[in-house]
């Protein structure tokens, strides 16, 4: 097995759509589907500062992001629980491995990549969709700390609970 973390770059963002698309019925994930918008741009977003692709013998098999935060209710509930300015958080966004491969560290080795970023820029934070209960059961033996659980704002029409959680910094 030869695991690989690299940069993402804008070459490798159908390839990374098309492994979405194969576990998106398996995993949920992106739970809004089909988007109003195409997989690419769920991908790489607007408020994007780094991502990394895993490749596991050259081909793509997970990805992970790191954001800044929107000026909106959750981006201020993970300052207010970093107690810091909105402009340092860092958001640990679009996470995902393939589901075919599981148990082999790829989602372990992305989420660490992220997270280490996310400490040195700033204070990480993320969301979770709360029925999600193998990411969730990760972020928590990982450190992360649930501070609220609110409904999901990208689909207010229907009952979508997150989890906010934020990885807090060693006092």
């Amino acid at each position: 097995m030869d695991l690989v973390i690299r940069p993402r770059q804008d070459s490798d963002l159908s390839a990374l759509a098309e492994l979405l698309s194969r576990q998106q019925a398996a995993t949920a994930y992106p739970l809004a589907w089909p988007s109003s918008r195409s997989l690419e741009e769920f991908l790489k977003r607007p408020t994007e500062i780094r991502a990394w692709i895993a490749e596991l013998d050259g081909a793509p098999v997970g990805h992970v992001s790191v954001t800044s935060a929107d000026d909106d209710t959750i981006g201020k509930a993970w300052a207010a629980a970093h107690n810091v300015e909105l402009s340092e958080i860092r958001c640990v966004a679009v996470f995902f491995s393939d589901i075919t491969k599981a148990g082999q560290g790829i989602g372990s080795r992305l989420l660490a990549t992220a997270t280490e970023f996310a400490m040195a820029d700033g204070y990480p934070a993320l969301d979770v969709v709360a029925a999600h209960e193998t990411p969730v059961n990760l972020y928590l033996r990982r450190g992360w700390q649930l501070i609220d659980t609110v409904q999901a704002p990208w689909d207010p029409e229907q009952d979508i609970p997150i989890h906010l959680m934020i990885l807090p910094r060693a006092q």
